[in-house]
């Protein structure tokens, strides 16, 4: 290439010179004249695009020109295809496997680490080895000190190659080369930030990339596409350790927002939706649900007498019994109101419902809380209704909710401190599908002599 300054001069001399010609006829100028056209009709020659381009006298620099270009070529190829691997997954334990099988597969290595900063030490979170290559280095590198050395070197954000003639000499690539021999490859691992700064931080680990033979060194474009990998190395990381914070972030909040702060029971929200899921699920399947509404008897005196702190921290020890009193993980405990709780009980039949209030009733009689203004007993006691039923269609959910209230209301209205079965929401295991034995409605007081 030329310069455009230059090529508009020789241009100008064009233009200037026929003008200097006709002016001067004589045979000196005419000779000039003419040498320097033809000197500039060859500089412009020279300048075309076909003189640029490559001309080979041997037919085998030809061939081994073309070779090279095909691998450029395919080494682009396969850069992209790395890359377009690696930014594909999301999830962190994916990235790990994807990164260290992509870069074993692009530099044809024989082993490859991933290691983590973690507080204290680094430890290796993935590695791929080839058959012949020695297993027994995974652990080493988790156990080897000298890297905190080696790491110190890595100040810089791009790879370094340990068996690098320049550096061959020093200390630390010494000591790295007598734990792991062969030639290695390290990148830092360094995660974008929000704000660029002038300091570069601690990396969040690093990726050794090695192969068995010492003398088999780094080329320059290997070094130059290890640092673009590295590059999408730690913007992957960083996106899936944003998106891991984000969703845990987001399961604080749905928890909070489903969850009664006072007792950690599930609010009300959360139950309406879990009662309802629950019914469909049962529908389907045609097997029974039994619903137990708790109520705290005479709470307000206890609120009155006691003070609303130690209130709340009877609500919070009656959710603790309640909690301990179910042991399957379909169960749910739930604060329903202020001192009223409801226990959801899928695929469990009106005795098994009886046989968990009963629980609740004993685990709360040892707790023996106080209650001093109760008119009935002198700790605190609860009241329970129990209704059962097999979801269906001409059943609505809210059918045996409202049954297990009734329950509850007749349980208070025949003195408080009991359980009370709904009669018409009463079944036992033995009565579906095809048993005629029904379970007489219940009413149980702490003295009833089955407790």
């Amino acid at each position: 290439m030329y310069h455009r300054s230059f090529s508009k001069k020789s241009s100008q001399l064009q233009t200037l010179l026929p003008v200097k010609s006709s002016v001067c006829d004589e045979p000196g100028w005419c000779s000039f004249w003419h040498t320097v056209s033809a000197s500039i009709r060859q500089f412009h020659q020279s300048l075309e695009p076909s003189s640029r381009m490559a001309c080979f006298s041997d037919p085998e620099d030809a061939l081994d020109h073309a070779q090279q270009l095909q691998r450029q070529i395919q080494q682009q190829i396969d850069l992209r295809e790395t890359i377009r691997r690696i930014r594909q997954v999301l999830l962190i334990n994916d990235i790990y496997k994807t990164v260290v099988q992509s870069l074993m597969d692009f530099f044809q290595a024989d082993s490859i680490f991933l290691l983590e900063n973690a507080p204290g030490c680094w430890q290796s979170v993935e590695s791929s080895l080839c058959s012949t290559s020695n297993a027994h280095q995974t652990n080493a590198l988790n156990d080897y000190l000298g890297l905190e050395s080696v790491i110190a070197k890595l100040e810089q954000p791009f790879p370094i190659m340990v068996n690098d003639q320049s550096v061959l000499q020093l200390p630390v690539h010494q000591q790295w080369l007598s734990q792991f021999p062969g030639s290695w490859l390290l990148g830092p691992i360094h995660l974008p930030h929000k704000r660029q700064t002038q300091t570069l931080d601690k990396p969040w680990g690093i990726v050794a990339i090695g192969r068995k033979d010492q003398a088999n060194i780094w080329t320059k474009d290997e070094l130059e596409h290890a640092k673009v990998l590295v590059d999408e190395i730690a913007i992957a990381l960083h996106h899936s350790l944003s998106y891991e914070q984000l969703r845990r972030e987001n399961q604080d909040l749905q928890s909070l927002a489903l969850t009664d702060s006072l007792t950690g029971l599930a609010n009300r929200r959360r139950f309406d939706r879990y009662f309802d899921a629950e019914w469909q699920r049962l529908a389907r399947d045609q097997k029974p649900l039994t619903l137990i509404l708790c109520d705290i008897d005479y709470f307000k005196r206890y609120n009155d007498y006691y003070g609303h702190p130690t209130g709340d921290i009877c609500l919070a020890k009656v959710s603790d019994i309640l909690t301990r009193c179910i042991r399957r993980p379909a169960d749910l405990v739930a604060r329903y109101g202020g001192e009223e709780f409801a226990v959801i009980l899928p695929n469990t039949d009106t005795g098994g419902g009886h046989s968990v209030a009963l629980a609740i009733k004993d685990l709360l009689a040892k707790a023996a809380i106080p209650h001093a203004t109760s008119g009935i007993a002198e700790d605190v006691t609860l009241t329970m209704g129990i209704a059962t039923v097999i979801p269906g269609r001409h059943l609505a959910s809210q059918d045996l909710l409202q049954a297990a209230d009734l329950a509850l209301y007749h349980a208070k209205q025949q003195g408080r401190d009991r359980i009370y079965v709904h009669a018409h929401y009463c079944m036992h295991e033995d009565d579906y599908p095809i048993s005629n034995n029904k379970l007489e409605p219940i009413t149980h007081d702490l003295s009833s002599p089955d407790r």
